[in-house]
Parts: C-alpha cells; structure tokens; sequence
C-alpha cells in the first residue's frame, strides 16, 4: 500500500492524484487497470474539492487480487445531490454513479470526522507486483511517443459508461499529464457551445488546436501550461484535437438522431390525440396543451372565420400565473397583433424579429398559421425565453400541419353534423297543435351515430273540415335518400288530407307517388288517422300500411291492439294494395298510443320488447298525461337492453281530456 499522499484542494489535486494512482499501476499488464482507476480517481478528488472543500488523503493498495483506492476528505455529512434529490447514485451526485458503474466493489467510510470514498478493480489476470511507497505525488512527465498516442484510447468498459463530456473531460486530463500542461479546455461552436475544461485555466495559453471534421469546424481546444510545447506536444495536442473532433461528431449524430426520434414520437402522439377530438375549439384547446412545454413555454390559439379575421379562444402558460400576462402581451403588443393578423390572411410563419416582454422576462415568438387545402383555419402563437432551435422549429411547423388537418376534419364534421340537424328538424314538426279536448305528445330519438339522417317521422295537423290529421311513419333506409322519401312522404300526405281525401285514398296515391319514382329507400309504413270532435264523442279512423298496430289504452288500464294491418308502401301497384279503414271511439281519459318499429324490436339475443312489452307499460301509465305516457314507453323501450338504440325510435300519442 501506498502511504497516504496528502493533496492541497486547488484545481491540480486531480492531476496529482493520477499520477500517484499510475505510478502505482505502472506495469504494462495493469494498463487497462490503471486507466479505469485513473478516471475514477481523478472524478473522486475533484468532487472532494467542490464539495468538501478541503484538502484530500490518497491511498492506493495493489494486491494479488487487485487495487483498492481510498479517498479521504473532511466529513460534510452524507453525501448530497448537486440538484434535484435522489440517490448517492443519481447523475447530480459526487461522481458516484461512474463509480458504480466502472468499480468491482465500492464503498463510504465515515470516522473521526473524516470520510472516506473506496473502490476496488480487480486485476486484469497477471500477479501484480507492489507498489513503491510514495508520500508524495509524482511528478508530471512526458512519456514515450507510443504511450503518448495510446493515452488517446480509453478501454471499451469506460466508454460505454462515460457521458459525452466526462469523455471530454478524461481525454483533456490525459492531454495535460503527456504534455505536461497545466489545463486544457475544449470550446465547442456547435450546438449549445458547450465548454469542457480540466485543470488550472489561469495559465497562459501554450498550444492550441481546431476541431475540425470534413472542413466543418466544430470548436477548438486550448492547452495552457508554463513552458511552450515542444514539437511532439503540438503534434500530439493535434491528434487529441482530431481525436475529440470525431468524439463531438459521433455525440452531434447521435444526439440529432436521439432529438429526430423524440420529434417523430411527440408527433405521433399528438396526431395520435388531435385526431380523437371532432370539435374545433377542443382541438385549439389541446394543440395549446402539446405545445406548452414541449416547444414553448406559453402558447395561445386563434379560430379564422372565412373573412380571415382572427378570434382567440385560448391561452396556456406553463405557470399558470403568468396567463393574464400573456393576455396582456396579445391584447397590447402591436408588432405581435400585426403578425397574426398577416398570418390569419395568408402570410406564411413569422418570427418576429425582436423579443418581447412577458413578466418581465424576454421571449422569442413565432407566429404559426393552421393552413389545410389552402385555408387558414387558426392561427397559433407561441413563446420562450430561448429562440427556437432548427430542430424545434421544423417540429412546431409539422404539428401545426397536423393540428390544421384535425381542425379542418373537425370543421367539415361540425358543418355536416349542423347540416343533418337541421334536416332531421325539417322532417319533424315544429310543434303539435293545439287541439281542444285533445293532448297530444311526442318522442323521437335517433339511433344515428354516422351523421345519417333516420327513416322515422310523424306529424299531426288541423284539417279545414275542423278534424285533425295523424301520422307516423318509418321510411326503409337512412341519408339522404330516406330523408327525401320521408320529406316527400310526409309533405304528399299533408297536401292529400288538407285536400278532403280519405287516410285509405291518400295512402293509395302515396303508394303510387313512391312507384312512380323508384329508389332504394321507397319503402315505407304508414299509421295514418283523422280524430273527429262532436260534443259528446270523439272518433278516430285509422289506417294502416304495414305499420305496427297502435295500443289503445283505457282510462281503467286495460289495452288492446287496434287497427286493420294493411300492406308495405311502395312494394305492391295499386291496384293490388290492401289497405282497411278502421273507426276506434275514444272515452275520456283514453289513449292512442303509434310507435315505430324501433319500439317493439328493441332486442338482446332472444329477449324482444315487443308489443307485450308496450302493453304492459302502458297499463302502469293508465292515468297519466300524455306526455308522461310517451315519455315512459321510451325510456322502458332504451333501457329494456343495455346497448345503445340500433334503430330510430318514434312515439306518438293522442289522448281524450278526461271529465
């Protein structure tokens, strides 16, 4: 073992310390041995004089079996995180984490207010020989050309574990120890100019070297020392500085295809969840959201209308206290509201030439348009305290490509489904009439999930004659198609009974109409009904063409189907066509209560509604309003099964006012 070297806590302790832990591993089989040491050594009195301050003890012990290296410091407690908590072997720690990952065994020791970091290597398979006692470190000396060049190579079990800048750093300490410099120092051009420096930099400069790969300068390294280089040492500063160059080329590619593969990910993502959502505000909202932080630290949202005007709908701010700062900054800043303004009427993406304020904080912003099928559909702004990197700034154009598209989709669907909508509304009426003595209600629900417009209607209306008119129905098919047979069929039989003509008569030139003008959804049925008052007596003639009986229901609760089945529209000429009149009477208290199929085929698997399940339901309403009795069929029709509607559903019902 060694005797312990004592190092003064000054920037060339770390190159004291290797020489003492190379003199002591200086055989040639000890060589990959005494690289691994040397870099752990040099890591571990470093941390000693940043954090504790004070001057440090060295020990090395060579056995059979390996090396021992024993740091000693003054004791400053438990080791602590440089920032951010975590572990003794988080990256912020006191070097530990390359200890562990390069060390057979290490270890703390705490006495006598001392501490002590230890690790282990074990031998490479040669027997070492032992070490000369030393209580002081080495001098520095240059060693022979060959080792010199060999100093450039680190054994494959560091590399692997070494960041890019301890690899920086390992290689600028073996350029001071072969050309005995007092410090070196890498400043890179590229990137962020990351600087890399190792030793005493108060020294003048003594030899300096480009980094330079195919003609693109990448940065320089500086030796700095007391005496000049010789030949030799500027020869070998050269070759470190092409071998560093390579170093910060390989770190360049890897790191742009780390940054391209976290792009292409955090674009995924967000195509991922902008096209989940089919609403334009909600879509604005989130694109704010996947902005901020990812590529701004702020970012707001504006909505285009056709004009080209902008309107903001939203604003986000990683703190959220600064939001009302950035609604000032939009609403006041007038560089800014120029841009957006050029932006939201064609201009392409703006960087606006000088920062602004935000809380007091300068901010770099980019004006980005939502542009799809040459449409400005929004506008986004976007703000950080650091300028946009190329990197970040193609990714920002590309999400706000993506975000247009899922804008757009959601603006043509927005329009599609305000377009069916309002069909749908047209095909119903827009309210029943007020019929004295009479209540009459409604339902209908669409099981429509497809912006396709359902086959289901009814109608009810005042006749001249003083009588009204009743009628539902359910046209075969859904879209466009069924909405133009449901439009016309129920405008043909209003036209057709304001006129004078019999429920059976009208549904007959219905039947022809349909012949006459084929198409796949020309099939429809038909319940169609006039209700006369007189003083004492209200009469109800019912047709039906291939429509479900309606149920009347008696004010004592008692049911019953009535109605003449009669033959599908649209199917047979009219001439062969079936069709019945039927009279009901209706007392006071009483209901008619028309459904379409999407009542009684309400099933799941063998289990049916059914027009079982229509009577029984309404026997419980037998007092009821009318509204409440059309209310409760639809409610026990959807939750008969729990799946959702597979086919419209549409309820009608008359009722006598009851004494």
């Amino acid at each position: 073992m060694t005797s312990p070297v004592r190092l003064v806590a000054d920037a060339s302790a770390a190159g004291q310390a290797r020489r003492v832990v190379a003199a002591a591993l200086d055989r040639p089989e000890q060589e990959q041995m005494r690289d691994i040491a040397t870099l752990l050594v040099s890591e571990l009195v470093t941390n000693s004089i940043v954090h504790a301050a004070s001057a440090v003890e060295l020990e090395v012990e060579v056995g059979v079996d390996g090396a021992t290296v024993r740091v000693r410091d003054a004791d400053t407690g438990p080791l602590v995180m440089r920032a951010g908590g975590g572990s003794e072997l988080d990256e912020g720690g006191r070097g530990l984490l390359l200890v562990d990952r390069l060390a057979d065994a290490w270890g703390t020791e705490h006495h006598a207010g001392r501490k002590t970091v230890w690790f282990r290597l074990a031998a490479d398979g040669a027997e070492p020989q032992p070490a000369t006692p030393a209580v002081e470190p080495p001098p520095a000396e240059k060693g022979p050309p060959g080792r010199m060049l060999r100093r450039l190579l680190l054994p494959p079990r560091a590399v692997g574990s070494l960041t890019f800048d301890e690899h920086v750093g390992e290689l600028l300490l073996r350029v001071m120890e072969a050309v005995g410099a007092a410090g070196a120092l890498v400043t890179l051009t590229v990137g962020d100019g990351t600087v890399v420096e190792r030793g005493e930099q108060s020294a003048p400069t003594v030899g300096t070297a480009e980094l330079v790969v195919e003609d693109r300068p990448l940065g320089a390294l500086e030796v700095r020392g007391d005496a000049p280089l010789d030949a030799d040492g500027r020869a070998f500063v050269a070759l470190a500085a092409d071998r560093i160059a390579l170093l910060v080329a390989e770190h360049g590619l890897l790191h742009a295809e780390r940054a391209r593969s976290q792009e292409l990910d955090f674009l995924a993502e967000a195509t991922d969840l902008l096209t989940r959502s089919l609403s334009v505000s909600l879509n604005l909202a989130l694109v704010t959201q996947l902005v901020v932080p990812r590529i701004g630290d702020w970012c707001a949202a504006y909505a285009v209308d056709d004009r080209g005007r902008p309107r903001r709908l939203t604003v986000n701010h990683r703190n959220e206290d600064r939001t009302d700062a950035v609604l000032a900054l939009l609403d006041t800043d007038s560089e800014l509201r120029l841009a957006i303004r050029e932006v939201a009427s064609g201009a392409t993406a703006q960087r606006l030439p000088t920062t602004v304020l935000v809380a007091g904080q300068r901010n770099h912003v980019v004006v980005l348009p939502l542009q799809s099928r040459d449409r400005i559909h929004g506008v986004l702004v976007s703000g950080r305290a650091q300028p946009l990197d190329p990197v970040t700034y193609m990714a920002a154009l590309e999400l706000a490509r993506r975000a247009a598209l899922a804008v757009d989709n959601a603006r043509l669907h927005e329009q599609q489904l305000s377009t069916v909508s309002a069909l749908q509304a047209s095909l119903l009426p827009t309210a029943l009439p007020d019929v004295p003595g009479v209540r009459l209600a409604a339902c209908y629900h669409s099981a429509s999930t497809d912006l396709s417009v359902g086959g289901d209607f009814y109608d009810a209306f005042s006749l001249p004659s003083g009588a009204f008119a009743m009628a539902i129905g359910d046209v075969c098919g859904k879209g466009a198609e069924a909405a133009a047979v449901t439009g016309m069929t129920r405008d043909l039989l209003r036209v057709l009974m304001q006129d004078g003509a019999s429920p059976a008569s009208a549904l007959h030139r219905l039947n022809r109409a349909l012949i006459d003008h084929p198409t796949a959804s020309r099939f429809c049925t038909v319940a169609l009904a006039t209700v006369t008052r007189t003083d004492n007596a209200m009469r109800l003639r019912l047709c039906l063409a291939g429509h479900p009986e309606p149920v009347l229901l008696r004010s004592d609760g008692s049911t019953e189907l009535v109605g003449a089945p009669g033959d599908l529209l649209g199917v047979l000429p009219d001439e062969e066509m079936s069709l019945e009149e039927v009279d009901i009477a209706l007392e006071p208290g009483d209901s008619l209560v028309f459904y379409t199929d999407g009542v009684t085929e309400r099933r799941e698997d063998a289990r049916m509604f059914g027009q079982y399940g229509v009577r029984t339901t309404l026997e419980r309403v037998a007092t009821a309003d009318a509204q409440v009795i059309a209310d409760t069929l639809e409610q026990a029709a959807r939750s008969f099964v729990p799946t959702e509607l597979r086919d419209d559903l549409a309820i009608l019902v008359v009722q006598r006012t009851p004494r």
